[in-house]
């Protein structure tokens, strides 16, 4: 995972393509006679994040993307940022999503677009501590800062985000069925060999989180979803001869809402992963 803002995850083929920063102080000027004026330091800036991301319906759905974003502009959501690594950055409002839109179907369905995504730090609350260095001592230190352990939290929302790209596999395959670009046959053998690969993924991801206690506590509702998710990936991936397509779709539809639960859910397992109290 590249980084995750509040419940939006970057990751994969969602990886930023660019990434920029802004961080910046201020200096009063103080007048002198006959000389030029002294400076003095009068604070920091609000940091700003510029990020852009390309979206493409070859492995999500560009719309759902965006409105959830400018969603959580409008709402006014406090969301805090969080690297791959686990490090909290610190908490940002989303204060523009400007997108551009590269390619449209017959009736009008976004398939890529890029989004400009501009951040601004909303301080308030407690900071969370730099990451590798020592607070009180003003002495170098003697040994390098201890690497932090792999967080659990971050493994799991990989492997959610890896099975969510393989339903939506099993969602595309259905659709050429449909279609008839692909034969019913040859298409259930794609769909039993992309739900067995999510339902391995699924399964890995329980197993992490019922042996992260904390974890669970903190995102109660991921159990339930992971096995419900994992009884849908099941059901797929036993799947042997199909006479009708539309039990083929009506799974993969179940285990396509399955696992955008299961993501929503994950959110709070990685935002742990980051706090003080997790250890990291």
């Amino acid at each position: 995972m590249f980084a995750q803002l509040g419940d939006h995850i970057f990751q994969g083929l969602k990886t930023p393509s660019s990434y920029s920063d802004n961080e910046a102080v201020k200096y009063g000027q103080i007048p002198r006679v006959n000389d030029k004026p002294a400076i003095q330091p009068t604070g920091a800036e609000l940091k700003e994040i510029q990020l852009s991301i390309v979206y493409s319906a070859d492995f999500c759905e560009p719309t759902t993307e965006i409105e959830a974003l400018k969603k959580s502009m409008r709402d006014f959501e406090v969301l805090t940022y969080i690297t791959g690594e686990g490090q909290i950055i610190g908490k940002y409002v989303i204060t523009s999503v400007d997108t551009t839109t590269q390619r449209c179907s017959a009736n009008g369905r976004v398939e890529l677009a890029t989004v400009n995504i501009n951040l601004l730090e909303s301080p308030g609350g407690e900071d969370p501590a730099p990451a590798g260095q020592a607070l009180t001592s003003q002495q170098p230190a003697t040994e390098p800062p201890a690497e932090p352990a792999p967080s659990p939290a971050a493994d799991i929302t990989n492997d959610i985000a890896e099975a969510k790209t393989k339903v939506s596999g099993i969602k595309k395959t259905v659709a050429k069925i449909k279609s008839k670009t692909t034969e019913l046959k040859r298409g259930v053998r794609e769909v039993r060999q992309l739900a067995t690969d999510a339902q391995g993924l699924y399964a890995t991801a329980k197993t992490k989180v019922e042996a992260t206690k904390k974890i669970i506590q903190r995102a109660s509702q991921l159990p339930t979803s992971l096995g419900e998710a994992l009884k849908y990936a099941e059901n797929l991936a036993n799947l042997d001869n199909v006479a009708d397509v539309s039990v083929l779709e009506m799974n993969a539809n179940q285990l396509s809402e399955s696992a955008d639960k299961v993501t929503t859910h994950a959110a709070p397992a990685a935002g742990f992963a980051g706090t003080k109290e997790s250890g990291n």
